[in-house]
């Protein structure tokens, strides 16, 4: 009985160290770019994030490595649209912040589609990741211009999977490894394109190296 009874206890406790484990793991979440209206300075992104019922407050990148400033261009997303299982979800900007949204989840929903789009600056414009950086040839992409990401998390927790379309006929330059590149379509490794943001509204790399600042960009050109 006592062998039976040390069986036990050690099964859960492998069971609750896992669910500990996968817990701490934090979210992935999903994200799909189209690129195909660049030359229109125009991005498209739709994000899979995981969710539980009740307020999803996301956050929009508000401070950037390199900036020294709150410059997210939040003033340049537009198109927003939250759903789940189908159904639009009742959302607003938070009154004091521009850059956090609060989304009404609903009761048996695990997971929040999220559909936005990047305007990119009409005429010449300066700036870090706010400034021009698409014409009719040449786009490079910052991936903080077109992603959300979900409060309570510190900066190791969360996981990006992207993957980016461009138009026909361009070609694309990154140091990022692709796992599987099939036309236009640009699939970048999870574990190499993770992109890592801080609970305290804060986005920063996983590190300081050249290779985690590469993460953040990708380069596209027609010729």
């Amino acid at each position: 009985m006592a062998f039976s009874r040390t069986r036990i206890l050690s099964a859960l406790s492998l069971i609750l160290i896992f669910v500990s484990y996968a817990w701490a793991a934090g979210p992935n979440i999903s994200l799909a770019v189209d690129a195909t209206e660049a030359p229109r300075k125009i991005l498209h992104a739709r994000l899979r994030i995981p969710a539980t019922p009740g307020t999803l407050t996301l956050y929009y990148p508000k401070w950037l490595p390199g900036e020294h400033a709150p410059t997210g261009p939040v003033v340049d997303l537009a198109g927003l649209k939250f759903s789940a299982s189908g159904k639009p979800l009742k959302w607003r900007r938070d009154l004091l912040d521009g850059w956090t949204i609060n989304v009404e989840v609903p009761t048996g929903e695990n997971e929040v589609l999220a559909d936005l789009d990047y305007l990119e600056p009409a005429t010449l414009e300066e700036g870090f990741s706010s400034g021009s950086s698409a014409t009719d040839k040449l786009l490079v992409l910052s991936w903080n211009q077109v992603l959300l990401y979900p409060k309570g998390w510190k900066a190791e927790d969360i996981t990006f999977s992207a993957a980016l379309k461009i138009p026909d006929g361009w070609k694309y330059a990154t140091s990022l490894p692709l796992s599987n590149a099939n036309g236009n379509d640009l699939p970048p490794r999870a574990s190499e394109c993770s992109h890592r943001f801080s609970s305290s509204h804060r986005s920063i790399p996983e590190s300081r190296s050249a290779r985690a600042e590469s993460s953040r960009r990708i380069g596209c050109s027609f010729r």
